[in-house]
Formats: structure tokens, sequence, C-alpha cells
């Protein structure tokens, strides 16, 4: 899927709704903290020679336990209401993502030790969010937003004395999409409190980690689960 693609387009979507009428009420912001699962996948790279895939060439490789997991995110949003129902989102998260210790498969069968990795950086948001009508005290929700992160992983050593531990921590750079589904609570005692499931999907230029030393591509697919708590303004 081109999430680079849907991204420009979102953001295209975003710049219609900016001139759009502006409502200078009920404005929000919002503080929350996610975790979830998912993968990582089409993972490809310039790499020597391995049995089965002879030269040096871009290979590709899926890891046999492809596991990514959101250990965590911390997450403060800036809801602008734009008309009626129609909210402008924006967010900024600092994230962590990590891989399991596993082994990989190239292109052509052949088996290598992938010791687990960690990504963390910040995540920005920006994208539209649509209110539903209230149900039994709740107001449910939509948000599609264009998403970019920028961080670093760990773990890229290539000729120290112990392959994939250590090493610098090079630069992830990744463009995407994150369709948001949720419900907040009106009144009462909960009132602000929400909850949300997110799609976190992102294509991937990373810097070197190991035997990839010129850098490497890769695709992120999570299911966060957030809590959160709004205030109006």
């Amino acid at each position: 899927m081109e999430f680079k693609l849907i991204f420009y387009k979102t953001f295209a979507l975003i710049y219609l709704l900016i001139f759009a009428n502006v409502s200078a009420a009920d404005d929000e912001i919002s503080f929350g903290i996610a975790m979830g699962t998912g993968i990582m996948e089409n993972v490809s790279g310039l790499h020597g020679v391995v049995t089965g895939n002879k030269g040096t060439n871009i290979k590709s490789l899926s890891l046999d336990d492809d596991s990514l997991n959101t250990n965590f995110s911390l997450n403060l949003d800036y809801n602008k209401k734009l008309k009626n129902d129609i909210y402008l989102n924006s967010g900024l998260s600092l994230v962590k993502h990590s891989t399991t210790d596993t082994t990989i498969t190239f292109d052509g069968g052949y088996n290598s030790a992938f010791p687990d990795i960690y990504f963390y950086g910040l995540i920005f948001d920006l994208g539209p969010s649509y209110r539903f009508k209230e149900v039994s005290n709740l107001t449910p929700y939509a948000n599609l937003n264009a998403t970019y992160f920028i961080g670093k992983q760990s773990d890229t050593q290539y000729d120290g004395p112990r392959y994939g531990e250590g090493g610098p921590h090079t630069y992830v750079r990744c463009l995407g999409v994150s369709p948001n589904l949720g419900f907040f609570v009106n009144s009462g005692f909960l009132k602000g409190y929400g909850f949300s499931i997110e799609k976190l999907l992102l294509e991937c230029e990373n810097d070197q980690i190991r035997s990839m030393e010129n850098g490497y591509d890769a695709d992120f697919d999570l299911t966060q689960y957030r809590i959160d708590y709004r205030i109006s303004f």
C-alpha cells in the first residue's frame, strides 16, 4: 500500500478544510497514553552475498517473528473546531517501538540471527476529525491523520565483538497515515475521559543497521490502544 500517497492526499484535504468557516469555540487539548502491537515487514536494503542470493545487491528479508510492539506512546493533541462536527486534529507523541529477538530469512532461503532492536522518537499527526451524534453520554469520533515519525534505532553494530548489539544509534524517518476511532465521555465523574483504537501505517527509510550499512526500507503496521483526557476551552 502506498502510504506516502495517502499521506499527501490527506494533507491536501487538510488544506481544503482550513479554508472552511472556522469557529472560535469548542477547541480542545487532550493528553493520552497508548500501547500496542503490530508487525515490521517489507524489509530490504543493500547487502552482501548470502547463501541462495549471490552478489552485493538490494536484498529483501523477513523476520521470522515480525512482531513490532508499541512499548509506550505519550500523546498531546490539539483539536480546532472548523465547522459543525468537523475538527482539525494536530498531535505530538513521544514513542518507543521494539522488535523481538528472532531470526531472519533472506530471499533464497538463508537464515540469520536478528537480535531485538528498538525505535524511539517523535510522531507528528495532522488531519480531520469528525464527531458523530452523542450516544448514551458518549461522543464517538473518527480521525484520519497524516503522520510523520522521526527518531533513532538501537543496536546497529556490524563489526564489533557482538554482532547486532550496541553500536551508534542511527536515524529513522517515516511517512504514513493513522486512522483512529474512539469516543469520550460528555458529563459526570468521567467527563473528558476517552478511549480510542488507532492504526499506525508507516513507510520508513532508515539509516544503517548491522550488515545493511547503507540503510534499509521497512513498513510499520501497528494497532495502538489509547486512553486520554480532554479539556475544552
